[in-house]
């Protein structure tokens, strides 16, 4: 099985893709990325069950920049390797800030998966909070 738990039990992917419409190879990307998503778009301490889960508040990482910065990468790297176990040898690059993108912090995340090789994620957090993840590709 190469799609979550997740995505098992709904029978789609975050973006309504149906699990079953996704070639093999794709699925296992496709829900690392939702995972991600999940984890990256909440709250640390919103789960009462995992107080761990999620990332610190953006906005207070905003707030202090540009130490908040180094916390908010920290963060990340943490919680991958926790809550994303499929996704190994972690690296977090920061992306220089693009003109006109003046409240966002981009990274590229990247991991190796088994039976794939390293994959890579573009990770946009803006001051809302909230966060995007672009596709993925393979190194």
């Amino acid at each position: 099985m190469n799609q979550g738990l997740f995505e098992n039990l709904i029978g789609r992917f975050a973006d309504g893709t149906p699990v079953e419409s996704t070639p093999s190879a794709d699925q296992r990307m496709m829900s690392i990325k939702d995972n991600l998503t999940r984890i990256f778009n909440t709250r640390e301490g919103l789960l009462p069950h995992l107080k761990d889960y999620g990332l610190p508040d953006i906005s207070e990482i905003y707030r202090t920049m540009p130490h908040g910065i180094e916390r908010l990468e920290s963060a990340i790297i943490t919680t991958i390797e926790k809550f994303e176990p499929r996704l190994k040898n972690i690296r977090l690059t920061r992306l220089p800030q693009t003109q006109g993108k003046v409240l966002t912090i981009e990274f590229t995340v990247s991991g190796e998966v088994q039976g794939i090789g390293r994959i890579t994620f573009q990770t946009t957090f803006l001051s809302s909070g909230q966060s995007s993840i672009a596709s993925w590709k393979k190194l």
